[in-house]
C-alpha cells in the first residue's frame, strides 16, 4: 500500500482528495493550513477559542466521506440566526476539540466519516497568524486579509504585490504530520490560493527537514488560473519557484493545465483580473501538460477531480513499472 500525503487548503485540496480516494491501495494522509481567519472558522476562533483550522480540516475530511446523505448534513450550512455563516461539520469538530482534544476529536470524526486508513490533519495544533510582507515593505496580518486584499481601495498590484508571508508567532509541524511526511510515498502538493492557502501549509518550522527527509515523489498541481491581489501575471514557473522554495526540493512532476479556456468564461475571470496560468518557456520536461479544467453551467473554472485521478494513477503505474 502507497502512502500519499497531501498538502492544500480547502478548495483546491478536498478535489485532490476527492479524485485519488478512488485509486486502489494507498494510503491518505491530507494535511492542512493552520491559519483561516475568516467565515465560520473566524468566528469560532474569535469568539470560542476555535482553531485555525477547523474549516479546511473538516471540508477534506468530508471530501474523503462515501456517504452522501451524511456530507450533505455535514456540509449544511445555516443561514440565519445565531449559526449563520457555521456549517454542521465545523460546529460538531470545534465541539468535540471542546469535550476532549485534537486527536481524540478527529479520531471521532474520521469515525463519523468512515475514513478507514485514510487521515486529514492539521498542520500544526499550535495558534498562529498568516502575515504577508509586501513590496513597498507594508505588512498585511491575517489569512483573511491576504485572501482579501484586492478589494482594498487603495490596492495596486504594481505597487502592493506579495514578496513573502510568514507566521507570527513562529509555530512547529506537528509531530503527526511530520511523521505522516518522513514514511510518505508520494507527496502532492494542492492546487489553491497560493499565499493563503497552499504556501501556509509549508510555513510551520520543520516542515523542510521532514520532507527533507523523506523518500516521496514529488507532484505539484498547479492552478489553472491567477488570482488579482496574489499571483497578478505570475507564471507557471513562478509558482513552481515560490512552492519549490517552501517544499526545499524540486518536484519530480508537475500537472498544468492544457484545456483552452472558453471564450466567454475568459472574459468573465478577466473582468477579476484573473487570467490563465501559462508557462513561460515550456521546456521543463517534469511539466506534464494535462486536460484538468472543467467548466460549470455558471462558468466556473474547477480542476477536474477525474482528471487528477488518471493523472496520479499513471504517475504510480509508471513509477511501478520501473
Amino acid at each position: 500500500m502507497k502512502k500519499v500525503v497531501t498538502i492544500g487548503g480547502g478548495g483546491g485540496h478536498s478535489k485532490v482528495l476527492e479524485a485519488i480516494k478512488e485509486i486502489p491501495d494507498i494510503q491518505i494522509t491530507g494535511i492542512c493550513p493552520s491559519t483561516d481567519s475568516g467565515g465560520s472558522t473566524g468566528v469560532l476562533r474569535e469568539e470560542y477559542d476555535g482553531s485555525g483550522y477547523t474549516g479546511d480540516l473538516t471540508r477534506c475530511i468530508l471530501a474523503l466521506c462515501d456517504d452522501e446523505v451524511l456530507v450533505d448534513g455535514l456540509s449544511y450550512r445555516y443561514e440565519s440566526g445565531p449559526l449563520h455563516t457555521h456549517s454542521v461539520k465545523n460546529l460538531l469538530f470545534h465541539a468535540l476539540e471542546k469535550v476532549s482534544d485534537t486527536y481524540t476529536a478527529l479520531e471521532e470524526i474520521w469515525k463519523v466519516c468512515d475514513l478507514g486508513v485514510h487521515r486529514v490533519l492539521p498542520v500544526t495544533t499550535e495558534n498562529t497568524e498568516l502575515c504577508a510582507r509586501l513590496t513597498t515593505g507594508n505588512t498585511v496580518t491575517g489569512e483573511t486579509n491576504i485572501d482579501t486584499i484586492a478589494k482594498n481601495p487603495l490596492w495596486n498590484p504594481n505597487f502592493h504585490s506579495i514578496s513573502d508571508i510568514y507566521l507570527k508567532p513562529e509555530v512547529r509541524v506537528s509531530d503527526v504530520a511530520a511523521n505522516a511526511i518522513k514514511e510518505a510515498d508520494w507527496l502532492i502538493v494542492s492546487p489553491g490560493n497560493l499565499y493563503s492557502s497552499t504556501l501556509p501549509t509549508l510555513l510551520p518550522l520543520g516542515m523542510k527537514e521532514a520532507i527533507a527527509s523523506s523518500s516521496a515523489k514529488i507532484v505539484i498541481i498547479l492552478n489553472i488560473m491567477t488570482k488579482q491581489g496574489e499571483t497578478d501575471d505570475y507564471t507557471a514557473e513562478d509558482f513552481i519557484k515560490r512552492i519549490e522554495g517552501r517544499v526545499g526540493k524540486k518536484a519530480d512532476y508537475i500537472l498544468h493545465n492544457n484545456v483552452p479556456i472558453p471564450e466567454d468564461v475568459f472574459l468573465r475571470y478577466s473582468l477579476e483580473r484573473k487570467v490563465e496560468l501559462k508557462t513561460s518557456d515550456g521546456e521543463d520536461p517534469r511539466i506534464i501538460p494535462s486536460p484538468l479544467a472543467t467548466f460549470t453551467e455558471s462558468g466556473q473554472i474547477f480542476s477536474s477531480p477525474e482528471v487528477i485521478r488518471e493523472e496520479i494513477l499513471k504517475l504510480l503505474q509508471n513509477t511501478d513499472s520501473k
